[in-house]
């Protein structure tokens, strides 16, 4: 994801949080640090909801994630990741990065800190800190426990009264470094800044592309796996091998759940009629139309529209 202009903002502690996360949760005092020089929040909670789209941006501090639900692509440098629930991803200060959801909902945990929050440890000594450096590990699910775990006692003890909580979560977080740090010296380390992963990201700014005609309200044709695969010069076979080891879900599967999201914010922000929306995805008839979205949602257009109705009385 490229900037649309020749600056690149740094963003504090502070500033950082009206960029990424559609509430502006800067201004909420009930949730300002109450640990100097170090902040942990949870992916899914509604006041650090991740804005769709970043765009290209440097931090001054730490931040570490821990993906345990969501998907989205997320460069760090040069650097481009498929992201999904397993991996545990690092930026540094001065690093650019820049951020495109793929879904809505996110789960997980962000923690942001500075290097006097841990003055004792050589932060740019981490290999995952480092520019240039792999800034995304792959875990296995016991790794991924294993760290879900830390964050969890983090949390718990950032939100508590001990008057040692600064000491213990200094702690906890110190192992997470020296965790990791072993994990990214192992041989088997996940790289995912490859061939694969352009593929992959390539395929989907391609098929995103077909829906682009949606924003002005006009009919969108999809095309096959078959006609994708020829437009990037790969076998189907291999389009579709290469994006579920990455992503894990097929190129169909990615498709399916991108109409879903576009039908969605169409049954619930326009006053479309069901057939209008059947129409406008290429659907020859409504009643497939009903079929497919109940398939995929457990419930029929009409229902999801009525259902949001509802919460937004």
């Amino acid at each position: 994801m490229k900037s649309d202009g020749k600056h690149i903002p740094t963003y504090t502690t502070e500033s950082f949080k009206d960029k990424y996360f559609e509430v502006d949760a800067s201004n909420d005092t009930a949730r300002r640090s109450r640990v100097s020089h170090f902040e942990i929040h949870r992916r899914d909670d509604y006041h650090f909801k991740c804005r769709e789209i970043i765009p290209p941006n440097r931090l001054d501090f730490y931040m570490i994630n821990l993906i345990t639900g969501g998907e989205g692509i997320k460069t760090f440098g040069t650097q481009e990741y498929y992201l999904k629930p397993g991996m545990l991803c690092f930026v540094s200060p001065g690093m650019i990065t820049s951020w495109q959801s793929l879904v809505d909902n996110h789960a997980g945990w962000f923690c942001i800190f500075t290097s006097d929050f841990l003055q004792q440890d050589d932060l740019s000594s981490y290999p995952f800190f480092k520019i240039g450096g792999n800034a995304v590990l792959h875990l296995d699910e016991t790794q991924l426990q294993y760290f879900n775990n830390y964050f969890r006692e983090i949390e718990e003890e950032f939100n508590g009264d001990s008057l040692q909580r600064q000491d213990i979560i200094k702690a906890f977080l110190t192992i997470i470094l020296k965790k990791s740090q072993g994990i990214y010296a192992s041989p088997c380390i996940y790289d995912n800044s490859n061939a694969g992963l352009r593929l992959t990201t390539t395929f989907t700014k391609l098929f995103e592309k077909d829906f682009e005609t949606l924003q002005k309200l006009k009919a969108t044709t999809f095309r096959s796996l078959g006609e994708y695969a020829r437009l990037l010069n790969v076998s189907q076979n291999h389009l579709n091998d290469t994006v579920r080891l990455i992503s894990g879900k097929t190129p169909g599967t990615l498709i399916r759940e991108r109409i879903i999201k576009e039908a969605s914010q169409l049954l619930i922000h326009t006053q479309l009629s069901i057939a209008e929306i059947c129409f406008l995805f290429n659907f020859e008839d409504p009643s497939y139309f009903t079929r497919f979205f109940k398939r995929y949602t457990g419930i029929t257009p009409k229902q999801h529209r009525e259902k949001e109705k509802q919460l937004l009385v």
